[in-house]
């Protein structure tokens, strides 16, 4: 099953980047649910728990101790995935594994243009004009500062409910046996594919997953200590207050 729908190249047809004329429709939905403008997708990774590999074992161990492979995705405010990239070990940090993804190769050669807008991840991503963290807080936070923080962190919350839809759909995913690299990465990739068919073709299934259960799941399997990633980016930053100026006015901080 897993093999023909990567056959029948369901993938590209069912997850794919978005168009850029849809950039601004794709905007305004986040904007009217979460008050943050230019914002097309937010980014995460997730851990698939998984038997340990014949080989490069500990490779596989990630920073809670159990073996697994990362999956990373983008997904828009419906919960669909825009895309995916897998198959790295769990000891990868989602820094790296973002640096290693096709989306960020064609992001930096300019091959998918985002313009004015932007993905949003958490602070174990660096700052970037395409990518907006929220603040390291060390406790000297300004209000406007932690008001961005705590819509960044609403607006990205959409990711955490992808991925634990997905797992809600698909309990496999919540651990994998087989020890076949290949087949694993199938199988998430194939999981992904269906739940975009789940959520294209409108099935009910949704409404009998308790997502708020499965997202403080998938928030347990994925915690570590999260360190920030030191950049310094002036073009970023300058984004990123723009943002913060923006939302100081529509919160009248």
């Amino acid at each position: 099953m897993c093999k023909m729908l990567m056959e029948l190249s369901l993938q590209h047809r069912i997850i794919g980047w978005p168009l850029q004329n849809s950039f601004q429709t794709m905007s305004n939905d986040f904007q009217r649910r979460f008050g943050m403008t230019g914002v097309i997708g937010a980014i995460d990774g997730s851990h698939i728990r998984i038997n340990a590999p014949k080989d490069y074992h500990t490779s596989y161990i990630n920073r809670k101790g159990y073996h697994s492979i990362l999956l990373q995705a983008v997904c828009n405010v419906d919960l669909l995935f825009t895309d995916v990239y897998t198959g790295f070990p769990g000891s990868v940090h989602d820094a790296a594994l973002f640096k290693q993804s096709d989306l960020y190769n064609k992001i930096t050669t300019g091959d998918i243009d985002l313009g004015e807008f932007y993905i949003i991840g958490d602070k174990a991503y660096p700052l970037q004009t395409y990518l907006m963290v929220p603040f390291k807080d060390v406790g000297h936070l300004s209000l406007q500062q932690k008001k961005f923080n705590l819509v960044l962190s609403k607006s990205r919350a959409v990711i955490e409910n992808a991925f634990a839809l997905l797992k809600g759909r698909f309990r496999r995913l919540k651990y994998i046996e087989t020890v076949k690299l290949e087949y694993i990465v199938l199988l998430i990739m194939a999981g992904t594919i269906l739940h975009n068919l789940c959520i294209l073709c409108k099935d009910e299934l949704k409404q009998l997953i308790d997502v708020t259960v499965e997202v403080e799941e998938e928030r347990e399997m994925n915690a570590v200590i999260l360190e920030n990633v030191e950049v310094r980016n002036s073009l970023a930053t300058a984004k990123r207050q723009e943002i913060v100026n923006s939302l100081a006015m529509l919160y009248n901080i």
